[in-house]
């Protein structure tokens, strides 16, 4: 199985309840099987998301596509379209900075 990632649109996404959430909607290409399929893949940023977590687009497409490699090895095959949202946080042992700073 291999991914790529096709297309990305950055955006704020409105949602039901509240106010809209920055995000990438990405297009990943999937080839499994032998055939190729498409996903999209709308990835909210948590609330609590560092500015290096929202700049880092390499990080967001590689934890989009670790989303949709683990979907595939629990029994999800691509050619079973459905709706994917996933919300991105910072990753792991990721410094944590205060909410304040000297001046």
């Amino acid at each position: 199985m291999q991914m790529a990632i096709e297309s990305a649109l950055a955006a704020h996404f409105k949602q039901a309840e509240g106010p809209s959430v920055a995000g990438v909607s990405w297009l990943v290409r999937i080839e499994h099987g032998g055939a190729l399929y498409h996903a999209r893949v709308k990835a909210l940023l948590a609330a609590n998301a560092s500015r290096a977590t929202r700049r880092d687009q390499d990080f967001q497409a590689r934890t989009t596509m670790q989303y949709l490699a683990a979907l595939i090895e629990g029994g999800w095959h691509p050619a079973d379209e459905r709706e994917h949202t996933i919300e991105i946080s910072d990753p792991p042992g990721a410094p944590q900075c205060p909410w304040w700073r000297f001046w």
